[in-house]
């Protein structure tokens, strides 16, 4: 298996620009654009403190993800993302060791995003999630990025 590092932490949250508002103020962060992803009826934003992006979420609509998540738990902590080299065979040794994903096979996102050497990529990424209960009731996220991308 090839954990890398953490890359990000997502963090769902109701009101996106008052969310990015306070991470500015509290940490100096700069932060990225607004990205919407319609599939999972919420838009995020990276807000980059230090070395770690946090991935503000909010929902767009009354149902998916982040609306769930928030109605089931309020604001806060969603998930932490390792950046690996491999998803499969992340996925392949994490079920050896009884842990469970929400999905079966990794899902595929097409994302236009910046790497923490100012470089611009247009491609996609692939990633899965472990379910909670496989690993002390916390999401985690597991991604593997275009070739050249470069983790902080």
């Amino acid at each position: 298996m090839d954990i890398r590092r953490i890359t990000e932490v997502g963090v769902a949250v109701r009101d996106l620009a008052q969310a990015t508002d306070l991470f500015k103020h509290l940490f100096n962060a700069s932060v990225g654009e607004v990205i919407e992803v319609p599939r999972y009826g919420m838009h995020y934003r990276m807000c980059r403190v230090g070395k770690v992006d946090f991935e503000i979420m909010a929902p767009t609509a009354d149902t998916g993800v982040i609306a769930d998540f928030l109605r089931k738990r309020g604001e806060g902590l969603h998930h932490i993302a390792f950046a690996v080299d491999d998803i499969e065979d992340t996925m392949n040794s994490l079920r050896e060791k009884q842990v469970r994903f929400v999905n079966d096979t990794p899902q595929h996102l097409e994302l236009d995003f910046e790497d923490f050497a100012g470089r611009r990529f247009s491609n996609e990424i692939q990633f899965a999630f472990s379910h909670p209960a496989s690993i002390l009731g916390i999401l985690f996220e597991f991604i593997q990025y275009p070739a050249g991308y470069q983790t902080p």
